[in-house]
């Protein structure tokens, strides 16, 4: 027959396993919730990296058609300094030829409207003090303006995944560190007569793994 203790110490156990059940369904409930997000960053990741493809595919392009169009404009310019060079000379010169000051005349003034047309044609701010083109920074430029306006950073998604990964192994420790405690207590309400050192050695566990498996759920909720 029981006693008012033993009525009293079977009611706490009682109590605690409905508390240790509810928690942790409770648990695996968000443990499912944490385990969505990490997928949905994992897929975000990939989204991202796919941007980030069409990007540097649509950039380069870009770069390279302008860069094309500083050649055409460089070839022009540099023709026109010799053709006006030239120009110069044959105007300077003892016996001056007119019919060869029309010709670089009529030469001169076509590569000038060629090299501001193809000026016109690739922005300007890229062609380096030592007459280069700047491919690089406009790269990078270009690379910055469509960050703003599209998610291309895949890494920091997969840290974020990753770190939810870590976060759901963490509840699923805790979630097993329940179950056993919720094992020694099931024991120690269902079997009869259990000897002091036992009932005594199963509540002990049992509360251990019971405060770890808390502690460690909690922690790792959020």
């Amino acid at each position: 027959m029981e006693t008012g203790t033993d009525s009293k110490f079977n009611t706490i156990i009682a109590i605690v396993i409905s508390i240790l059940t509810i928690f942790s369904a409770l648990l695996g409930w968000q443990m499912g919730n944490v385990t969505g997000d990490a997928e949905g960053e994992y897929a975000a990741a990939q989204r991202a990296e796919l941007n980030t493809q069409k990007i540097q595919s649509i950039n380069a392009l870009t770069v390279d058609e302008n860069h094309r169009s500083f050649l055409n404009y460089k070839r022009n310019y540099d023709e026109y300094l010799l053709v006006s060079q030239q120009l110069e000379q044959a105007r300077s010169a003892d016996a001056v030829d007119e019919s060869l000051i029309v010709t670089l005349e009529t030469k001169q003034e076509g590569l000038r409207a060629l090299y501001i047309s193809n000026l016109q044609l690739f922005p300007n701010m890229y062609i380096a003090q030592d007459g280069t083109y700047d491919t690089s920074t406009q790269m990078g430029q270009l690379y910055a303006r469509a960050a703003r306006d599209m998610d291309l950073n895949s890494q920091r998604h997969l840290n974020l995944a990753v770190a939810l990964d870590a976060q759901v192994q963490r509840m699923q420790y805790a979630l097993v560190l329940l179950a056993v405690s919720l094992f020694f207590f099931a024991v120690i309400s269902t079997v009869e007569a259990l000897k002091p050192v036992v009932l005594w050695g199963f509540t002990a566990l049992g509360a251990v793994f019971a405060v770890a498996g808390l502690v460690i759920g909690v922690l790792n909720w959020s």
